[in-house]
C-alpha cells in the first residue's frame, strides 16, 4: 500500500482565476497525502473545494493547519468534501490563535450563514510532534511569517515531506525539519529581484529553496505558494530558470501527484 501526495492548490495570498492560470491552477494552498483509507491534509486553502474525489472512501482525515490566514483555511467552507462517517482531526501548533472558538468565529454569521461541525482539535507544541497512526507522524516548528505560522514535516513509511509554505528566509531555517526529506515544498512567492521590496512580508523565492535543498540533501524540490498575479507563462519561465540551477525542481501545478518513495516516482502524474 503506497501513499501519494496530491496537489489541489498552490497559489498564495488569494485565489487566481482566468485563462492565464489554467496550467498551474488558481486554488490556494492545499496538499493531501493519502495512504489507504487515511488522508492527511496540509492546509485547507481554496484548493480544498476539489478534495472530494481524493478523500472518497477515507475513514480518517487529519488536517494539519500551518496557520489561520484566509488563503489556508477558506476551503473549510466546503464541508461536504468529507466522506460520511469519517473521523476528522485538526492539528496545529499551540499558540494564541488556534482553537475551536477561533475557527467557529470564521465559520458563522455574519461571515458565513451556517455554523459548521468540527472534528477533534489537537494542539501541538511548536517545536513538537504528534503521532497520526498508521506509521504517520507530524512535526511542527515555528515559521518566520506574520501572525505566526508553522513549518511541518510529515513522516511516512515511503518517505518524508517538508512543507515550508509561508516562510521568509531572513531567519535561519530549522535544518532538522527538512534534512534528508524526499520532497520539500517551498515558498516561491517572489523572485530574488522582487524580494527586497517585500522584506517582512513572510515569503521567500525559489533561489533560496534551491540553496536549502542542496544544503540539506533533499531529493526533490517543489516550489509552491505562487504569486496570485503570476501567469502560466511567467511561472514557466521561472521554472525553466530554476531548472538551470537544479534540474529536478518543479513548480507545483494543481492536479500533480507525487510519490514519496524513489521506487514509485516513475508512476507519478505531473512531474
Amino acid at each position: 500500500m503506497r501513499g501519494q501526495l496530491y496537489v489541489l492548490g498552490s497559489r498564495g495570498s488569494r485565489p487566481a482565476s482566468g485563462p492565464e492560470v489554467l496550467e498551474f491552477g488558481g486554488g490556494t494552498t492545499c496538499y493531501i497525502f493519502r495512504r489507504g483509507d487515511h488522508a492527511v491534509v496540509i492546509d485547507c486553502g481554496s484548493g480544498f473545494y476539489d478534495a472530494g474525489e481524493v478523500l472518497r472512501g477515507c475513514a480518517q482525515v487529519d488536517i494539519l493547519l500551518t496557520h489561520l490566514h484566509y488563503d489556508h483555511i477558506i476551503g473549510l467552507l466546503e464541508w461536504s468534501v468529507f466522506p460520511a462517517g469519517a473521523q476528522v482531526r485538526f492539528f496545529a501548533q499551540f499558540d494564541r490563535w488556534f482553537g475551536e472558538e477561533t475557527l467557529r468565529r470564521f465559520l458563522q454569521p455574519p461571515f458565513w450563514p451556517v455554523s459548521l461541525p468540527f472534528g477533534t482539535l489537537v494542539t501541538v507544541p511548536s517545536p513538537g510532534e504528534a503521532e497520526l497512526g498508521g506509521g504517520l507522524r507530524v512535526r511542527f516548528h515555528p515559521s518566520n511569517h506574520p501572525d505566526g505560522a508553522s513549518l511541518v514535516r510529515l513522516e511516512t513509511p515511503e518517505g518524508d515531506v517538508c512543507a515550508a509554505f509561508d516562510y521568509e528566509h531572513s531567519s535561519g531555517f530549522p535544518d532538522e525539519l527538512a534534512r534528508g526529506c524526499g520532497l520539500l515544498l517551498y515558498d516561491g512567492m517572489y523572485t530574488s529581484e522582487e524580494y527586497p521590496d517585500h522584506v517582512g512580508w513572510g515569503h521567500s523565492c525559489w533561489e533560496e529553496g534551491c540553496r536549502l535543498a542542496d544544503r540539506l540533501a533533499v531529493r526533490r524540490l517543489v516550489v509552491t505558494h505562487h504569486h496570485p498575479h503570476r501567469s502560466d507563462g511567467a511561472l514557466r519561465e521561472m521554472e525553466a530558470e530554476a531548472k538551470k540551477r537544479r534540474p529536478e525542481v518543479r513548480f507545483a501545478r494543481s492536479g500533480d501527484v507525487y510519490a514519496l518513495s524513489p521506487e514509485a516516482e516513475e508512476e507519478e502524474t505531473g512531474p
